[in-house]
Protein backbone atom coordinates (compact mmCIF):
# COMPACT_ATOMS: atom_id res chain seq x y z
CA UNK A 1 0.00 0.00 0.00
CA UNK A 2 2.88 2.29 0.43
CA UNK A 3 4.29 2.42 -3.05
CA UNK A 4 0.85 2.89 -4.28
CA UNK A 5 -0.07 6.09 -2.08
CA UNK A 6 3.69 7.30 -2.25
CA UNK A 7 4.60 6.96 -5.53
CA UNK A 8 2.24 5.42 -7.94
CA UNK A 9 -0.46 8.24 -7.04
CA UNK A 10 2.28 11.18 -7.14
CA UNK A 11 3.40 9.96 -10.28
CA UNK A 12 -0.19 9.38 -11.88
CA UNK A 13 -0.92 13.14 -11.12
CA UNK A 14 2.88 13.97 -12.84
CA UNK A 15 2.04 12.04 -15.77
CA UNK A 16 -1.17 13.70 -16.15
CA UNK A 17 0.30 17.00 -16.22
CA UNK A 18 2.65 16.18 -18.76
CA UNK A 19 0.12 14.46 -21.33
CA UNK A 20 -1.85 17.38 -20.44
CA UNK A 21 -5.01 15.65 -18.80
CA UNK A 22 -7.76 17.70 -17.07
CA UNK A 23 -6.70 17.43 -13.39
CA UNK A 24 -10.13 17.07 -12.16
CA UNK A 25 -10.13 13.32 -14.68
CA UNK A 26 -6.45 12.56 -12.98
CA UNK A 27 -7.86 13.19 -9.69
CA UNK A 28 -11.00 11.64 -9.63
CA UNK A 29 -9.66 8.43 -11.26
CA UNK A 30 -7.33 8.58 -8.26
CA UNK A 31 -10.06 9.24 -5.83
CA UNK A 32 -12.14 6.66 -7.70
CA UNK A 33 -8.92 3.91 -7.18
CA UNK A 34 -8.59 5.06 -3.44
CA UNK A 35 -12.18 4.35 -2.37
CA UNK A 36 -11.96 0.92 -4.25
CA UNK A 37 -8.82 0.11 -2.23
CA UNK A 38 -9.96 1.04 0.97
CA UNK A 39 -13.45 -0.58 0.72
CA UNK A 40 -11.77 -4.05 0.80
CA UNK A 41 -9.61 -3.42 3.59
CA UNK A 42 -10.81 -4.53 7.10
CA UNK A 43 -8.83 -3.65 10.20
CA UNK A 44 -9.24 -1.81 13.30
CA UNK A 45 -10.89 1.42 13.24
CA UNK A 46 -11.21 3.05 16.69
CA UNK A 47 -11.74 6.84 15.41
CA UNK A 48 -14.15 8.07 12.16
CA UNK A 49 -13.54 11.70 11.25
CA UNK A 50 -16.58 13.24 8.90
CA UNK A 51 -14.31 16.16 6.93
CA UNK A 52 -15.80 18.60 5.09
CA UNK A 53 -15.21 21.98 3.26
CA UNK A 54 -16.23 25.24 4.57
CA UNK A 55 -17.84 25.65 1.36
CA UNK A 56 -20.76 23.10 2.21
CA UNK A 57 -22.12 26.38 4.34
CA UNK A 58 -24.69 28.19 2.99
CA UNK A 59 -22.50 31.61 2.22
CA UNK A 60 -24.54 33.77 3.85
CA UNK A 61 -24.83 31.93 7.54
CA UNK A 62 -23.15 34.39 9.98
CA UNK A 63 -22.43 31.06 12.35
CA UNK A 64 -18.94 30.03 12.29
CA UNK A 65 -18.91 26.16 12.00
CA UNK A 66 -15.17 25.95 11.32
CA UNK A 67 -14.52 26.13 15.00
CA UNK A 68 -17.14 23.65 15.47
CA UNK A 69 -19.31 22.35 13.58
CA UNK A 70 -21.90 22.20 16.37
CA UNK A 71 -22.58 26.31 15.76
CA UNK A 72 -24.67 24.99 13.30
CA UNK A 73 -28.29 26.61 13.73
CA UNK A 74 -29.78 23.22 11.84
CA UNK A 75 -31.70 25.73 9.06
CA UNK A 76 -31.28 23.11 7.17
CA UNK A 77 -30.43 26.00 3.75
CA UNK A 78 -26.64 23.13 3.62
CA UNK A 79 -26.27 19.82 4.29
CA UNK A 80 -23.86 20.48 7.71
CA UNK A 81 -27.43 19.92 9.71
CA UNK A 82 -27.79 16.54 8.21
CA UNK A 83 -23.84 15.56 8.46
CA UNK A 84 -24.43 16.77 11.87
CA UNK A 85 -27.45 14.03 12.37
CA UNK A 86 -25.51 11.65 10.80
CA UNK A 87 -22.41 12.69 12.93
CA UNK A 88 -24.60 11.82 16.25
CA UNK A 89 -26.10 8.52 14.77
CA UNK A 90 -22.70 6.94 13.94
CA UNK A 91 -21.31 8.75 17.25
CA UNK A 92 -18.43 10.04 15.40
CA UNK A 93 -16.98 13.89 15.26
CA UNK A 94 -17.72 15.84 11.89
CA UNK A 95 -15.43 18.81 11.60
CA UNK A 96 -15.21 21.61 9.18
CA UNK A 97 -11.91 22.85 7.45
CA UNK A 98 -11.54 26.23 5.32
CA UNK A 99 -8.63 24.10 3.26
CA UNK A 100 -5.79 21.38 3.11
CA UNK A 101 -3.71 23.01 5.61
CA UNK A 102 -6.53 23.42 8.48
CA UNK A 103 -7.73 19.78 7.06
CA UNK A 104 -4.56 18.21 7.96
CA UNK A 105 -4.33 19.74 11.36
CA UNK A 106 -8.13 18.82 12.29
CA UNK A 107 -7.02 15.40 11.62
CA UNK A 108 -3.58 15.09 13.39
CA UNK A 109 -5.53 17.02 16.39
CA UNK A 110 -8.33 14.13 16.62
CA UNK A 111 -6.08 11.60 15.63
CA UNK A 112 -8.59 9.92 13.79
CA UNK A 113 -7.87 6.91 12.02
CA UNK A 114 -10.62 6.62 9.29
CA UNK A 115 -11.88 9.85 7.32
CA UNK A 116 -15.02 10.62 5.45
CA UNK A 117 -13.66 13.29 3.74
CA UNK A 118 -15.96 15.60 1.15
CA UNK A 119 -13.76 17.87 -1.19
CA UNK A 120 -13.23 18.96 -4.50
CA UNK A 121 -11.21 16.14 -6.68
CA UNK A 122 -7.52 18.41 -6.25
CA UNK A 123 -8.15 18.54 -2.27
CA UNK A 124 -9.25 14.99 -2.05
CA UNK A 125 -6.27 13.95 -4.33
CA UNK A 126 -3.78 15.87 -2.37
CA UNK A 127 -5.36 15.06 1.11
CA UNK A 128 -5.54 11.08 0.45
CA UNK A 129 -1.60 11.10 -0.38
CA UNK A 130 -0.75 13.68 2.29
CA UNK A 131 -2.47 11.54 5.06
CA UNK A 132 -1.24 8.00 4.38
CA UNK A 133 -1.49 5.56 6.07
CA UNK A 134 -4.85 6.95 7.59
CA UNK A 135 -7.77 5.36 5.51
CA UNK A 136 -9.52 8.34 4.05
CA UNK A 137 -12.64 7.30 2.10
CA UNK A 138 -13.28 10.18 -0.51
CA UNK A 139 -17.21 11.87 -1.38
CA UNK A 140 -16.71 14.33 -3.89
CA UNK A 141 -18.57 17.32 -3.43
CA UNK A 142 -21.11 18.94 -6.43
CA UNK A 143 -20.48 22.79 -7.45
CA UNK A 144 -23.81 23.78 -8.87
CA UNK A 145 -22.58 27.63 -8.11
CA UNK A 146 -18.90 27.12 -8.94
CA UNK A 147 -16.06 26.26 -6.53
CA UNK A 148 -15.44 26.88 -2.99
CA UNK A 149 -19.10 28.29 -2.84
CA UNK A 150 -22.79 26.30 -1.94
CA UNK A 151 -21.12 23.44 -2.49
CA UNK A 152 -23.65 20.15 -1.95
CA UNK A 153 -23.33 16.86 -1.70
CA UNK A 154 -25.15 13.75 -1.71
CA UNK A 155 -25.35 12.95 2.44
CA UNK A 156 -26.39 9.08 1.53
CA UNK A 157 -22.77 8.80 -0.20
CA UNK A 158 -21.41 9.60 3.68
CA UNK A 159 -23.70 7.09 4.97
CA UNK A 160 -23.33 4.27 2.68
CA UNK A 161 -19.55 4.57 3.58
CA UNK A 162 -20.50 5.10 7.33
CA UNK A 163 -22.45 1.96 7.02
CA UNK A 164 -20.06 -0.02 5.19
CA UNK A 165 -17.10 0.88 7.83
CA UNK A 166 -19.30 -0.20 10.83
CA UNK A 167 -20.34 -3.42 9.07
CA UNK A 168 -16.44 -4.42 8.15
CA UNK A 169 -15.17 -3.84 11.65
Amino acid sequence: MWLIYNIFFPLVLLAGKILRVSPDQTEAYLINLNNRLRRGKKGKVEKILILTPSCLQNKDCKNNIVEDAQNCRKCGTCKIKDLLELSEKYAVKLAVATGGRLARQVLEDTQADTVIAVACEKELANGIIDTYPVAVHAVVNQRPFGPCVNTDLRVQDVESIMRRICQSH
